[in-house]
């Protein structure tokens, strides 16, 4: 488990937007508690700091809405719990569903979203073309992802990790035969596992359901749910976004 608390960061923002009148009183008094995973390239440790295209896009944000916060990093059930329980508590990149509508207050999307079963290509054994052709197998998904969910809707059983990393460590030694990534997060996954992606193969792609967001616990002010939604506008409306995500190769919003 890798924490990341960038205290010093947000007390110097949070001075200087104080000095500056910036910050209302109400907003400058609660810092934000951001949290996510190990999630490259959307959220990743780099240097001793979380970095990464989501990272980026909600630190422009929050220092467009001049907000104090920190941002650390959690196995996804242990962020997802944090989110779901506490006050000030920001989360991303979190897929938007039925189910957690109400768990959550949605800021806004910040990224397409496109998963795959992957499997070994020495795995010539395994076929699928449809949802039907999952049932014998065994697949990994991470513990709170919505995966985890998406299967059990469909009637399979999950093998479920803490860490992506310890999926694909499953799926190396035959303790499952797929597991869930997207398109841009498996070279990351691979790399972090010291595994060599040219072992793998794409296979189907699972349902869609929605893009990555940016939500906050149902804690968290209406004052600053409404400052946080008109910085992403603006962000959005800029250029900025598209540049953030030109560096990272995440396809745009549409």
């Amino acid at each position: 488990m890798v924490f990341i608390n960038i205290l010093d960061k947000w007390l110097r923002k949070l001075a200087a937007a104080i000095v500056c009148g910036a910050v209302p009183g109400a907003l400058a008094a609660t810092p934000l508690t951001v949290v996510t995973e190990e999630f490259a390239p959307y959220s990743y440790v780099e240097r001793g700091e979380v970095s990464g295209y989501s990272t980026e896009v909600v630190r422009a944000v929050l220092e467009r809405a001049g907000m104090a916060y920190s941002i650390q990093i959690y196995p996804w059930a242990r962020a997802l719990q944090m989110a779901a329980t506490r006050p000030n508590v920001l989360i991303y990149s979190i897929v938007r569903t039925p189910q957690r509508e109400n768990q959550f207050h949605w800021i806004a999307p910040i990224a397409p979203r496109n998963v795959y079963l992957y499997k070994l290509v020495a795995r010539q054994d395994i076929q699928i073309h449809a949802l039907a052709d999952l049932k014998p197998y065994r697949i990994a998904a991470n513990r709170g992802d919505v995966v985890e969910e998406q299967l059990h809707q469909l009637g399979l059983t999950a093998d479920l990790s803490a860490k992506d990393v310890f999926s694909l460590q499953k799926l190396i030694v035959g303790r499952v035969d797929l597991m869930v990534a997207t398109e841009l997060s498996i070279e990351g996954v691979c790399q972090r596992a010291k595994v060599s992606c040219a072992l793998l193969e794409r296979s189907m792609q699972m349902p869609e359901i929605s893009g990555y967001y940016v939500a906050a616990s149902l804690g968290t002010p209406a004052a600053t749910l409404q400052r946080l939604r008109q910085a992403f506008a603006q962000l959005h409306n800029s250029d900025a976004m598209r540049h953030i995500a030109d560096k990272y190769g995440v396809p745009p919003l549409k």
